[in-house]
C-alpha cells in the first residue's frame, strides 16, 4: 500500500514537471517567434542587412544588400531547448533559397546560445562543446509590424 502511494505520488510529481516543461518551452516559443534584424558592414564598406523570420516550425534568414536586392537566403527547421542555465537554439534541415548555392541542402546541425526579449535576440557562438566557430555575439533587433 505504502509501495502504490509512493508511485502514485511520483507519477504525479513528474507529470506536473513535465507540464511546467512544456509551459516554460510554450513561453519561450513566443519570445523567439517574429521578424528579427541586424545589419554589417564588409571590408570594402558595403552595408548589408539580415532578417531572421521565425515561425513555429522553421525560420528563414535573408541577406540583404545596400540597395535592397537578395544576396543569399536560407531556410531551416530549427528547435529550442535549455541546457543547465542557458538556452540553445539548434537549426538544421537547412535549404539554399537565393544566392550562389541556391538548392543546396545542409543536413547538418548548428546551435548557439541565445537570449530572446521583447526587443532583442542574441545569439553567441563558439561557446558550446564542439562547436568550431570563433566565439562572437550576434545581436538582432525586434521588427515591429503595424497592428
Amino acid at each position: 500500500m505504502i509501495a502504490s502511494r509512493s508511485l502514485s505520488c511520483c507519477i504525479v510529481i513528474l507529470s506536473f514537471s513535465i507540464a511546467l516543461i512544456a509551459d516554460d518551452q510554450s513561453v519561450e516559443l513566443k519570445r523567439v517567434m517574429g521578424r528579427w534584424e541586424h545589419s554589417f558592414t564588409n571590408k570594402a564598406g558595403t552595408q548589408f542587412r539580415v532578417v531572421k523570420d521565425v515561425f513555429e516550425d522553421h525560420d528563414t534568414v535573408t541577406t540583404y544588400d545596400d540597395t535592397g536586392n537578395v544576396v543569399t537566403a536560407h531556410r531551416s527547421q530549427f528547435k529550442i531547448e535549455k541546457r543547465g542555465p542557458v538556452r540553445v537554439f539548434s537549426f538544421f534541415n537547412s535549404v539554399v533559397t537565393a544566392g550562389p548555392d541556391k538548392g543546396e541542402q545542409r543536413f547538418e546541425t548548428n546551435s548557439y546560445i541565445y537570449r530572446a526579449e521583447d526587443d532583442y535576440f542574441i545569439e553567441v557562438w563558439g561557446l558550446l562543446d564542439g562547436d568550431p566557430n570563433l566565439p562572437r555575439i550576434l545581436a538582432w533587433k525586434r521588427v515591429k509590424t503595424p497592428e
